[in-house]
């Protein structure tokens, strides 16, 4: 038991010298379009570090998008899998602090060896080394042992190697030799997935309104994404409660919603009944009469009736010249429908919170 304890205690010890951080796994990593090559790549990284083929692991991406969470996933798989591998995770601002101080006190073997040994090497936003002409020429020589000895380096970056301004352009092109990966921001569905698992680790029970309502009005980045969701959390507290509903979202982030507001017209409107039903616009202003189609053409009318002041004859002709008979018509089946379909009642309520914000 003492000495189950001891490798336990060198192990804590070990991971704390990496910089890692334990909450940056793959299992605590949301996948979604944006981001699922980059998650592919990283676990193969993890479990062949120092393939030609990702080495260097380069990722780009704006801000806010996970690059970190994802890198150091990356470390923290390799140790699960390899107790003894040396890791070590760093931002570019600490490889420059470390570098400057061996320039003011002479002690470059001793900088040299500190990066030389570790079998995976991850640096955070490369892109500030730019224009530090003796750092980018130290980095270039640690890049080049990195690479002949197999030895995995991973870089970020907010932008592609080539647009990064005052660059070393042997830098340039050897960061392009293995893997360039840009992240995208998240799509809906991911951000709700998001939403949803903070949400649970919290534990808060997130309404599925809520979450899309809340998913659709912060949008650029999975870090405004989790900022958003604190607000909500700290206003679901405020009012003693467990569960947040569209409500309590809604008045969390009021000046949010404010700053989204957008005019809603039938075009949105057709544009968001289309993507819903993976269809077009000229199939809804169609004349085709099959239920794949016209469905979603009297969902899109009859939303058109709850949401804009349009008259029913001005309805009829936004949907392609058709009748007011036939709006009318529209709205009386889906108003039925909403009450003994609860799949179409559900994607009626879905549309609406879309369409709305």
């Amino acid at each position: 038991a003492i000495e189950t304890e001891r490798a336990r205690e060198e192990a804590e010890q070990r991971h704390t010298q990496t910089n890692l951080s334990a909450d940056y796994t793959f299992d605590t990593l949301v996948e979604g379009k944006g981001n699922q090559m980059a998650a592919v790549v990283a676990r193969s990284i993890a479990e062949k570090p120092g393939d030609s083929m990702y080495n260097p692991f380069f990722v780009y991406g704006s801000t806010g998008l996970g690059k970190t969470h994802l890198v150091q996933a990356i470390g923290n798989q390799l140790l699960h899998l390899n107790p003894t591998a040396r890791v070590r995770y760093m931002h570019s601002d600490e490889y420059l602090r470390t570098f400057m101080t061996a320039v003011r006190n002479k002690t470059w073997d001793t900088f040299k060896q500190q990066y030389l040994h570790y079998n995976l090497l991850i640096i955070d936003d490369i892109q500030f080394i730019a224009g530090k002409d003796r750092t980018m020429e130290e980095f270039f020589f640690l890049f080049e042992h990195f690479h002949s000895r197999e030895q995995q380096i991973i870089l970020t970056c907010d932008q592609l190697p080539s647009n990064v301004e005052n660059m070393d352009k042997r830098l340039i092109s050897r960061f392009s030799w293995g893997m360039t990966i840009r992240l995208e921001p998240p799509e809906l569905e991911m951000r709700v997935n998001i939403l949803e698992r903070k949400a649970h680790t919290a534990g808060i029970r997130l309404e599925e309104d809520a979450a899309l309502f809340i998913a659709q009005n912060v949008k650029q980045n999975v870090r405004e994404l989790e900022g958003a969701l604190k607000r909500v959390i700290a206003r679901c507290r405020f009012n003693r409660s467990n569960t947040i509903d569209i409500d309590v979202a809604a008045e969390a982030l009021q000046d949010i919603v404010a700053s989204n507001y957008k005019p809603i017209t039938v075009e949105l409107i057709m544009k968001a009944v289309a993507d819903h039903y993976h269809i077009t616009i000229r199939d809804i202003l169609g004349k085709k009469r099959s239920r794949n189609l016209a469905r979603p053409r009297q969902m899109a009318m009859a939303i058109t009736k709850e949401l804009t002041n349009l008259s029913l004859p001005a309805i009829g002709d936004a949907f392609g010249g058709r009748d007011h008979t036939t709006v009318m018509h529209a709205v009386k089946t889906i108003a039925k429908l909403r009450q003994d379909d609860m799949e179409l009642k559900q994607d009626y309520e879905k549309l609406l919170i879309v369409i709305k914000h």
